[in-house]
């Protein structure tokens, strides 16, 4: 079984392909396009997250404790080790290391380019997970440097 850090390790490695074949659609055909392209990937990830989380609750109405240990569990497994706070309405997950972030850096994305890849990726997985849950609300607040960390937000209204 691998460890988180060689689960991160091995989604660093293919975001950097991923990174890759960004750098060139956006070459060819644009940022603007590439961009397009690159948030219509977040649609099956949100509907992957909205399922997945619908499987977990079992009909029962969405909370911050239930939405806690599922980020957590799904996070675990993904590599991930955010800082995750419980609000009163909200879940707070602060990344510091970000295998999204490192790959496409390696890739030779600069900072203003992936900020914008993960601005649209998010907005369309929030687009999708909110098809299964209206009432939750995800934004992300991202790193001022490469140095710094992301905070991802979810909002229950």
């Amino acid at each position: 079984m691998m460890t988180k850090e060689e689960i991160f390790n091995a989604k660093v490695g293919s975001l950097e392909m991923y990174g890759a074949l960004f750098n060139i659609v956006a070459k060819e055909d644009g940022l603007d396009k590439a961009l397009k392209m690159h948030a219509a990937v977040g649609v099956p990830e949100g509907d992957k997250m909205g399922k997945a989380l619908k499987e977990y609750l079992a009909g029962k109405k969405i909370n911050l404790t239930d939405l806690n240990k599922f980020m957590t569990s799904s996070m675990s497994g993904s590599g991930l080790s955010p800082e995750i706070k419980e609000g009163s309405k909200s879940l707070t997950l602060r990344f510091e290391k970000c295998p999204m972030y490192e790959g496409l850096q390696k890739a030779g994305l600069d900072h203003k380019t992936i900020q914008k890849m993960c601005a649209v990726m998010s907005k369309a997985e929030y687009n999708a997970i909110n098809k299964y849950y209206p009432e939750l609300e995800g934004k992300v607040r991202f790193r001022e440097s490469a140095k710094g960390s992301c905070v991802e937000e979810f909002i229950i209204k």
